[in-house]
């Protein structure tokens, strides 16, 4: 709280004072603009996440004392040289920006919260958790092509709901073996 209430200070100057006004503007930015790389919950697991060489920044497992709001202000603004975080400048005006670094400074580095998910009722995904037999698929937990005769009755049936239904947007499980790659030829 004591971060939405120094990036309010900050905003009063440009016509924005209530620290819970500031904590769902952030929120809103952060959910509309970052969550595709850093996940809904700051964590960085995302299926964008598994295509990049330098992993975004995993805010929940981070240390707070090496994130002060300027540091966010600035990465979200002019990017991270040699990653794949982009600056923001002339997407977002100032406020958003103060904004979503106090959301990120206080829900994920001070607080730990899950923020948001994206399987919600609202979202059309009502009592997402009859699918759970699937997460371990979905979040790597289980290779995908482990062999079928370590895993138990649920998780092959885990695997059968992942396959047949969750692979279509989490589609890169972990796996043991990955396979030969793609060639680059077209044939």
């Amino acid at each position: 709280m004591k971060r939405f209430v120094a990036a309010a200070v900050m905003l009063a100057a440009i016509g924005h004072a209530s620290a819970d006004a500031l904590g769902e503007r952030g929120r809103a930015v952060y959910n509309f603009r970052c969550y595709f790389c850093h996940g809904y919950s700051g964590d960085g697991k995302t299926l964008a996440a598994t295509y990049m060489e330098k992993k975004p920044r995993d805010f929940q497992s981070a240390k707070a004392s090496e994130f002060p709001i300027t540091r966010i202000a600035a990465a979200v603004r002019d990017g991270v040289p040699g990653t794949a975080m982009k600056g923001f400048r002339g997407i977002l005006d100032d406020a958003d920006i103060a904004a979503v670094a106090a959301f990120v400074r206080s829900e994920f580095l001070e607080k730990r919260a899950p923020n948001t998910r994206y399987h919600t009722p609202e979202n059309g995904w009502p009592n997402h958790e009859r699918y759970a037999v699937a997460f371990p698929f979905a979040r790597g937990d289980i290779p995908l092509d482990a062999d079928a005769s370590t895993l138990t009755a649920a998780q092959k049936r885990g695997r059968e709901l992942f396959v047949s239904t969750c692979i279509t947007c989490h589609d890169r499980a972990r796996v043991v073996e990955q396979g030969p790659a793609w060639e680059r030829a077209a044939r």
